[in-house]
Formats: structure tokens, sequence, C-alpha cells
């Protein structure tokens, strides 16, 4: 194998990071860095860049062409820096290279406050009510919709590898894929109903959404891709400006959360976050029972909804 060293191409090392990352199954950050190593490809024409010529004017430059491309927002060009960092500072430290000037020393990267991503309670109330009887994907995007907001926002990729196994009792237990959070949750009426709905003795899942035991991530991200299609298509029917993802769907549950007052050590529990950053400070457990009357308060209406719809 040839010898790495300061002198060798920059995207020869970005490479071996991004198989690395994909073989360590950190898909995400793997598909951070390949983005970030192709904008700086056509930064530079297509032309190598060792290690050695990184510098602050080169940093700089990068982030002046990527400014330039008006199809990029500021976090998303902040999000390619913190790879390129993160990468370069992983690779000087691999080789033993100590650059003179570190060329990110003098980079300050801040996330800007972004739009809120989040719609009113009654949004999610008329696609619940919506009359999708001949538009089967669409109306399993509308009761998937409906079961992650009445499940305290739970994720699309916990959502789809939800299996028998998850349910004991009248309890929905899972470890979010994302922070190996333990999540407990008591099942609501409606929960409980569209739980049936889609029982399958011949699937180990409980919704219709994985076919095979094993999925990859670019099959993971078509269908991820897929539920928010349907969901945008949910919401231009009722005519919202923000697009309907299942994002939207979590950030609404937390903002409804919030609206009642509900504790911010309760959220972050219910969201499984780990970090302080995310939601403040927050004890590790809490009563299960006051998480369970939060979420009836959260939830109620979509709950009535699922059961007046289908029991009229």
């Amino acid at each position: 194998m040839k010898q790495l060293s300061a002198k060798s191409s920059i995207f020869g090392w970005m490479d071996i990071l991004i198989s690395r990352k994909r073989q360590a199954g950190k898909d995400a950050t793997a598909d951070l860095y390949r983005a970030t190593r192709n904008w700086l490809w056509k930064y530079s024409n297509g032309r190598d860049i060792p290690v050695r010529q990184v510098s602050p004017p080169v940093v700089d430059s990068f982030v002046c062409y990527l400014r330039g491309l008006n199809s990029l927002r500021a976090n998303t060009i902040n999000s390619y820096l913190s790879g390129f960092r993160a990468m370069y500072n992983q690779i000087i430290c691999e080789i033993g290279y100590r650059p003179r000037f570190l060329p990110f020393g003098h980079v300050v990267i801040r996330l800007e406050k972004t739009v809120k991503r989040a719609v009113r309670l009654d949004v999610l109330e008329n696609v619940t009510k919506l009359d999708l009887l001949h538009e089967p994907d669409l109306k399993l995007a509308a009761d998937l919709c409906a079961f992650s907001f009445m499940a305290c926002g739970i994720p699309f990729v916990d959502l789809a590898h939800l299996t028998h196994e998850n349910i004991e009792g009248n309890m929905l237990i899972y470890h979010r894929t994302k922070t190996r959070t333990l999540i407990r949750m008591e099942l609501t009426q409606g929960m409980r109903f569209l739980l049936d709905k889609y029982a399958s003795n011949g699937s180990p899942y409980l919704f219709p959404i994985l076919s095979e035991k094993k999925v990859g991530y670019e099959r993971y991200k078509a269908l991820l891709r897929k539920y928010n299609n349907n969901l945008k298509e949910l919401g231009r029917r009722l005519g919202i400006t923000v697009p309907l993802t299942s994002y939207v769907i979590r950030h609404t549950w937390a903002t409804e959360a919030h609206r009642h007052l509900i504790p911010i050590a309760l959220i972050s529990q219910a969201l499984g976050h780990t970090s302080e950053k995310t939601t403040h400070y927050y004890v590790a457990q809490l009563d299960q029972s006051e998480l369970s009357k939060a979420n009836a308060i959260i939830t109620k209406t979509i709950d009535q909804l699922i059961l007046r719809r289908e029991y009229p």
C-alpha cells in the first residue's frame, strides 16, 4: 500500500475515512464526509490538493466558493465546513503532521436559527380526517403520521423498525437508533387501534414499511424519502405552507408539549435526547406515569379522531 503522508492527496485520505465510517455503520457521517469531499473536488476543478497545502486561505476560498452557490443554505455550508475540519484533524493526527498554521484555527462555526419546523395541532387533526380510502400509500402515511405523533414524536427510523418484541403488555418499549436511549411509553387507544389495524402474522414488524430483516442504508433513505413525499402531498392537499415531514411531526409534538407547560425534563425523556444542549438539563429517569399523563394530554384529540373515524 502506498505510504500516505502530508504530500498525499487530501482526497485519498478522505476516501479512506468515508470508507471507515461506512464500515462502522455510521452512514450519516459517511454521507456528510462524501458530500464534503465532492464539493471540495468541484472547488479544486478535479485537481489534487496535498494535505500540506490545506491552509487558512484555502479554507476561506472554499467557503467563499460554497457561499457563491445559491443552492446551499448557511447551515449546510457550516455542516460541510465542520466535516472538512473533522476529516483534516483526523488525517494530520494519523500521519503525525503538524502544520505551521492550523487551517481551521480562525474558523468559528455557528449554526443559524432555522425557521420553526412545527405545525399547528389542527393540521395533524385535518390529516387524520382526510378521506384516503382509495389511496393506500397516502392512507398509510397519514396513519404513520398519527402514530408517530401519539408516540411522542417517534423518529421514522425507529417507527420503521418496531417489532412485536417492542410491545410488552400495554407498553411500547424501544431504544432510539440514534442515541440508544431507552424509551418507554404507555399505548393510547388510538395507538393500539393502529397497531391492530396493521398487524401481520407474516411479518415481525408492526407496520408495513420494511419487508426484509436487514435493510441497507440506501434502501432506508429511499423509504424515508417516499414517506416524506407522501406527507408533503397530504400537506399540499390541506394547503399548508410548511412542508410536512417526519421531522415536523416530531417537532410538533415537542412544541405542543411545551405549550401545555410539560417540563423540559419530561420532553427530553420522551424524545430520547441525551445531550443537555438539546433540551437543557434533565434527570436520568422520571416517573413513567407522569410521562403517560403528559402524552395523553398532548395527543388526546388525535387519539379520539382515530377511534371516531374508524368507529363512527
